[in-house]
C-alpha cells in the first residue's frame, strides 16, 4: 500500500472535523497531500449535528478554505474541491471524487451510532468501501474534538479466509511511518462438526486443538513481521471478534479490518463486526476493502 493523496470528506460539522487530525498526521507521516472535499446534497437537512448545514457551493468552499488555512500552517499540502452538483448518494459522489482525484485513501469520520436503518444500508463509510477501492480511514465520534492523533499501537484481526498480506503491507508501512507497535489477533470462530458433537468429551479436545492450531498459523505472521518490524505481539481469542477486538483496543491504537464490505438485510438480525465496530465511540479504523 502506497499513500500519496488523502480524500476528507467534510460536511461542515465539528464532528466531521475530528478526523483532520488523523489525515493531517497521516499526511505529515507518510509525505502526502490532502483534499478537501464537500458534497452538496439534494433536499439537505437544515443542520447537521446541531450546526448550519452547508448547502451553497460559496459557503462551502470559504469553510474548506478556511480548515484548509489551519492544515497548511502546519506544513500539510491541501487543496479543497467543492462537489456543486447536488446528489442524492453522497456516498456515490465521494467514490467519484475519490478515483477523480487518485485518492489512496479517503479518511472520514462515523457518528458512533447505529440502527436498522443504518445496518441494513450500511454506512456511508460501508457504501464507499463496497462501491470503490480505496481504503477509509476512519474515526467513530460522538462529542467534537480536535486533538492530536497518537499512533502508538497497531491492532491486526487476522482472519485467514481474508487478504492477509493485504493487512501486512499496511502494517510495514504505518511501523515505518510511526515506529508503533504491532498486535496481530485472531478469533476462533464458533460451531463444529457435527460428528465432533456426538463424540461425549470431544468438544473441549477439539477446540482446545483448534485454538494450538489457530496459535501456530498467527505465531508464524509475527515471526515473518519481526524481520521488519520490532515489536510484534500475536493473541488468539475464544471472543466473539468484535468483543475480541475491543477488549484487545488500547490507548493511541489504530485498528486495521480487511472486509468484504457486504451489507444487507442479515445485518438486522447480526450486524457484522464492521457495524458493530461503527457503533462504538472513540475508534480509528482503517477499513481494506478484500478484492
Amino acid at each position: 500500500m502506497q499513500v500519496s493523496r488523502i480524500l476528507v470528506p467534510l460536511d461542515g460539522s465539528k464532528l466531521a472535523e475530528a478526523i483532520l487530525p488523523v489525515a493531517a498526521s497521516f499526511a505529515q507521516k507518510l509525505e502526502a497531500s490532502l483534499t478537501l472535499l464537500h458534497v452538496l446534497e439534494q433536499e439537505p437537512p437544515r443542520d447537521v449535528h446541531g450546526e448550519p448545514h452547508l448547502a451553497r457551493a460559496d459557503a462551502a468552499e470559504s469553510y474548506l478554505e478556511e480548515r484548509a488555512r489551519g492544515l497548511r500552517v502546519a506544513g500539510v499540502a491541501v487543496e479543497v474541491d467543492v462537489h456543486e452538483r447536488p446528489v442524492a448518494n453522497v456516498a456515490a459522489a465521494i467514490d467519484r471524487h475519490a478515483h477523480e482525484h487518485d485518492a489512496d485513501l479517503i479518511a472520514m469520520c462515523a457518528h458512533g451510532r447505529s440502527n436498522p436503518l443504518d445496518r441494513l444500508l450500511g454506512s456511508i463509510a460501508e457504501r464507499i468501501l463496497r462501491g470503490g477501492g480505496a481504503p477509509i480511514l476512519l474515526r467513530t465520534v460522538r462529542e467534537p474534538s480536535d486533538e492530536p492523533f497518537e499512533l502508538r499501537n497497531l491492532l491486526v484481526p487476522i482472519d485467514f479466509e481474508h487478504d492477509v498480506e493485504e493487512a501486512l503491507s499496511v502494517v510495514r508501512l504505518l511501523v515505518a511511518a510511526y515506529g508503533a507497535r504491532v498486535t496481530l489477533l485472531s478469533v476462533r470462530e464458533p460451531g463444529l462438526p457435527e460428528a465432533t458433537r456426538l463424540l461425549p468429551g470431544a468438544t473441549a479436545l477439539a477446540e482446545e486443538y483448534a485454538l494450538d492450531d489457530l496459535r501456530r498459523r498467527i505465531e508464524e505472521l509475527a515471526s515473518g513481521l519481526r524481520a521488519d518490524v520490532t515489536t510484534v505481539h500475536a493473541d488468539v481469542s475464544a471472543r466473539r471478534p468484535s468483543a475480541a477486538i475491543l477488549s484487545a483496543v488500547g490507548p493511541a491504537t489504530l485498528v486495521v479490518v480487511v472486509t468484504d464490505a457486504h451489507g444487507g438485510p442479515a445485518g438486522l438480525i447480526d450486524p457484522s463486526t464492521t457495524q458493530q465496530l461503527l457503533a462504538r465511540p472513540d475508534l480509528t479504523l482503517l477499513l481494506i476493502k478484500e478484492m
